[in-house]
């Protein structure tokens, strides 16, 4: 008999705007469809409040395209949680993010009065930068979490900080168990002149906009390299964060802004780019990191990441957030390189993410999830 997982996060399938924790559940539920039943509660509308394009049925259990079963709804109570997992019995009640009051504080309060089995997956919020924001509900939330956790709770962490973050705030005694992230599968490899025909090198930035992601940054190293063309991919999450990088582009004609995009089309997408970029504060996993690699696209990042060696293996740059001057010196530096140089940079980038995967069990990770 399959092993019954209900899965608790605000969004999923066909929704895409909250970002990696979705494409993260989408693919954890792709790879283990055949060993486990999957039970979902999600929004009937996306993070900015409107519908998708495909259809959705609400307030009834329907299949999504891994035959996952998923419950879409205007809104979340309690009671609404509660009932559902008591009708679903299932075996593992896996809670995705740690402030999400509606599925994870009522998750955890349905699943302790069921007495069913807890797994806490913080997908980042606990590293310090996501801590900052909205400082004073997320306190008052940790001590909620303190008086309904036990100190032996079983935990997901994606890596190796967010294993620490979790011992530092729950305590040592906490079991917790390690699985990267599941990222897209690799794609087929597309070359790509260098540069265009227009004599443009195109660089990409597909993230949630918000002043973590530090999009301004590229946008002032744009300014002062004419040979690029930036495109902006993502969704809006903080207007007065994008109003300012707005009023730092100078020149219309060298970065655009494209809206957010579906994750199906991001491969796509990626692949008609020279360079992803992003340089962030700090990352949990980043899907878009992995689906760049994926297209054999190099990555330029901050090391406040889990991908690592990117540099020693030959993948793109590490950008220092401290130095103003060190992504426009990056820039600068490749903007010399021949089309043969380039090639085989793109030709490790994609070797990169190939290798992720051949490493990666992903199956025995999580085990965890499927062990009794």
């Amino acid at each position: 008999m399959k092993r019954k997982i209900f899965l608790l996060y605000p969004y999923y399938w066909p929704h895409y705007k909250a970002g990696g924790p979705v494409q993260s559940l989408f693919n954890l539920v792709s790879l283990f469809s055949e060993q486990c039943d999957f039970y979902l509660i999600a929004l009937e509308k996306d993070l900015d409040g409107l519908p998708s394009e495909k259809l959705i049925h609400s307030n009834a259990w329907v299949k999504g395209p891994n035959q996952e079963n998923v419950f879409y709804t205007d809104s979340f109570t309690p009671w609404f949680v509660y009932k559902l997992v008591k009708q679903v019995k299932p075996d593992v009640v896996l809670l995705n993010g740690m402030f999400n009051i509606h599925t994870t504080l009522n998750g955890l309060l349905a699943a302790k009065l069921l007495g069913i089995k807890v797994i806490i997956s913080p997908r980042g919020m606990l590293q310090a930068w996501a801590l900052k924001r909205s400082a004073t509900i997320k306190k008052i939330m940790m001590l909620f979490f303190k008086i309904l956790l036990k100190k032996n709770e079983v935990w997901h962490a994606t890596d190796a900080q967010e294993k620490s973050d979790i011992t530092f705030h729950f305590g040592a005694e906490q079991r917790v168990f390690e699985a990267s992230n599941i990222p897209r599968k690799v794609s087929s490899f597309r070359p790509l002149p260098f540069p265009d025909e227009k004599g443009k090198i195109k660089i990409v930035f597909l993230s949630l906009i918000n002043s973590n992601k530090n999009l301004h940054l590229i946008i002032d190293a744009v300014n002062q390299c004419p040979e690029y063309v930036l495109d902006i991919y993502g969704p809006v999450i903080d207007q007065a964060y994008w109003d300012l990088c707005k009023t730092k582009i100078l020149d219309t004609s060298s970065v655009f802004y494209k809206g957010p995009i579906p994750p199906w089309d991001v491969p796509d997408v990626l692949s008609q780019y020279h360079f992803f970029v992003l340089p962030t504060q700090g990352e949990n996993f980043g899907h878009a990191i992995f689906d760049a690699l994926s297209v054999g696209v190099p990555i330029l990042i901050s090391k406040k990441t889990p991908w690592q060696n990117i540099e020693e293996k030959g993948a793109g740059f590490y950008i220092v957030l401290e130095d103003e001057e060190s992504l426009p010196s990056i820039l600068k530096q490749v903007s010399k390189w021949s089309d043969e140089d380039y090639a085989a940079l793109r030709n490790r980038s994609m070797q990169y993410a190939i290798d992720y995967w051949h490493k990666t069990d992903f199956k025995k990770d999580y085990s965890f999830l499927i062990d009794e």
